[in-house]
């Protein structure tokens, strides 16, 4: 069993961009629940008592707010003063780690049975958590020996050249001995820590099946939301079934005769008679005017107006309190 885990939630959320103006894209909602949660649902399997968030500065208070408002697990909240890339954060609190520990990026879970993880996991100072993806195109891939030793590393690879089908799932398990080889500072996982692992055959891998959940860019975030709808979830539901789906914060206010699919509304905003909100996320606070089309993986940020007349698609972002004036912006010429 492991007691204690690293979770990287040091980025400023870009992608998801104007939803992490306020809200560390951690804490963002899946299924109604922060997707951090899910996170911690999967390391109770394994026992980990301790969660220390490694956090930037931008979103420091909210996430010390969140950590004094959970009582399982423990949660350390350690700030990164300066950007030090994927490894530093974890090699800064060198003097807090136990021995073994796990360490997750923030913006992903990969929920296999973590259990069977730690327990194939090769005596080695580190290892990682691979899954079979059907396009590895987009990603680098992991090519093994046998005996689940990392031998090389293939980003990217152009489509049908993959030699193997196994990606990182951004789930480590490591020795602390592995980052006091490093000075202080800059440090990168993927450029600098595995390739020298790999060199000297120290790096072990273990492919676990499981729904791997991303919720890096509104296109992954709702994607997200069709896997849990379709039941491939174990770490969460939505609370009620709908075909299709939709999650609708209780603080929020919906027309009845608007249309909702395939949608996130976020606490305290408004969706007016006529409107139409189809697979998009409308942030706190924002009103989507009647007869407003929100539509194409657009955002729509905190405080926002989407007037009447408008009719957003193709992952429109909307930047929080702008109101967009009627009939301001489509993507539907008049006939």
């Amino acid at each position: 069993m492991i007691r204690q885990a690293v979770l990287l939630v040091g980025g400023r959320g870009t992608r998801m961009w104007p939803l992490t103006v306020t809200m560390p894209k951690g804490l963002l909602p899946v299924a109604g629940v922060p997707f951090i949660e899910l996170q911690f649902r999967l390391l109770a399997e394994v026992g980990v008592e301790e969660v220390i968030l490694a956090v930037g500065t931008d979103h420091e208070a909210e996430w010390r707010a969140y950590a004094d408002s959970v009582t399982q697990p423990s949660l350390i909240v350690s700030v990164e003063p300066t950007r030090l890339d994927t490894a530093g954060p974890v090699a800064a609190l060198q003097e807090q780690l136990d021995d073994r520990f796990l360490v997750l990026n923030g913006d992903v879970v990969l929920e296999g049975e973590l259990t069977e993880f730690v327990a194939r996991a090769p005596d080695l100072p580190a290892t990682l958590a691979l899954v079979r993806v059907e396009d590895p195109s987009a990603y680098g891939v992991v090519v093994t020996s046998p005996n689940g030793v990392v031998e090389r590393f293939v980003e990217k690879p152009p489509v049908g050249t993959a030699p193997v089908d196994t990606v990182n799932a951004g789930l480590y398990l490591m020795h602390r001995e592995v980052l006091e080889r490093y000075p202080p500072g800059r440090l990168s996982f993927e450029q600098v820590v595995f390739p020298d692992l790999v060199e000297a055959g120290e790096l072990g891998a273990v492919a676990i099946d499981g729904v791997w959940l991303d919720i890096g860019t509104s296109e992954l975030y709702l994607a997200a939301h069709d896997a849990i709808a379709a039941g491939r979830s174990r770490l969460v539901q939505f609370e009620s079934g709908s075909d299709p789906w939709v999650w609708i914060d209780p603080s929020a206010t919906v027309a009845d005769d608007a249309e909702i699919s395939e949608a996130i509304i976020f606490p305290g905003a408004a969706v007016q008679p006529g409107a139409t909100v189809h697979r998009a996320v409308v942030g706190p606070g924002a009103v989507i005017e009647t007869g407003a089309i929100v539509t194409g993986e657009s955002l729509v940020g905190e405080g926002a107006v989407v007037s009447a007349g408008c009719e957003l698609a193709n992952s429109v972002r909307v930047a929080p309190g702008v109101t967009l004036p009627p009939g301001s912006i489509t993507f539907s010429p008049p006939k």
